[in-house]
């Protein structure tokens, strides 16, 4: 065990349930955990009065196997609810699994009195934003990443700006911030990364005034500088190539909207 003074955290080793599926485990507190498995979406589990709660499983049977096994070695418990911060399958692919063993799949956190929640339109039209109170822990889903581009695209620039602030509105400077994909943070890296992307789109719709086709976009030094900015974690194969200009392309239907 090793501690993580950025995250107030406890770092387990990366642990292997029956030979399945590899999980990392962060301890927020002895009610609250951050799972990572190899599907690389941070999920949630708390202890709580109204009984276990999981935010956020990924699908895979072996690995939902592997996690319900990992449930059960940290609170010797089944899991009573799932909340999802959003629908896309990587965030509720495993809410099936869990139905099935008898947990119950709730849309709002209103009944739960550990947590509070905020919904806004960014990365989905329904996103949501949740703040369990006693680890002052904040799970925001991909409207926040620390490995990958940002992805405001139903919400546009201005749903994306006021989701930020509703994250920010949440808990206090303390707060730790669970991205949907990469490793967690404070609220100064996520101020850092709505600057960075206000920066991006600016920038973009620049290019694109001056007559620059997507490709010629992507291969401009200030593009690849704010590109790199979206990965703090240094991850060697950040974004490949076509990703980069599927980004682009999205960020100019976006800005062609004008939302």
């Amino acid at each position: 065990m090793r501690t993580i003074i950025f995250f107030i955290a406890l770092i387990y080793p990366v642990l292997s349930v029956a030979n399945t599926a590899e999980i990392s485990v962060t301890k927020r507190s002895a009610d609250a955990y951050i799972l990572t498995p190899a599907y690389a979406t941070n999920i949630g589990l708390f202890n709580t009065a109204n009984g276990v709660v999981l935010l956020d499983p990924m699908p895979g049977e072996n690995q939902l196997n592997a996690l319900n096994s990992l449930v059960n070695s940290i609170f010797a418990k089944p899991v009573s609810y799932i909340l999802n911060t959003h629908t896309h399958s990587d965030h509720s692919g495993g809410n099936a699994y869990f139905i099935a063993a008898g947990s119950e799949f709730i849309q709002s956190a209103a009944a739960l009195a550990d947590f509070d929640s905020v919904t806004v339109k960014s990365h989905t039209a329904n996103d949501a934003i949740f703040w369990h109170k006693p680890s002052n822990t904040i799970f925001v889903g991909d409207i926040y990443t620390t490995n990958w581009h940002p992805t405001f695209y139903a919400g546009g620039v201005a749903g994306f700006v006021a989701a930020v602030d509703a994250i920010l509105n949440v808990g206090d400077e303390h707060s730790l911030i669970v991205p949907g994909h990469g490793a967690p943070s404070d609220k100064q890296q996520l101020k850092l990364f709505r600057q960075n992307t206000l920066q991006w789109v600016a920038q973009v719709k620049v290019l694109r005034e001056q007559g620059l086709t997507a490709r010629e976009i992507k291969d401009h030094a200030e593009i690849q500088r704010i590109l790199r900015t979206f990965n703090p974690e240094n991850n060697a194969d950040f974004i490949p190539p076509p990703a980069v200009a599927r980004f682009i392309e999205r960020t100019l239907t976006v800005i062609e909207k004008g939302i």
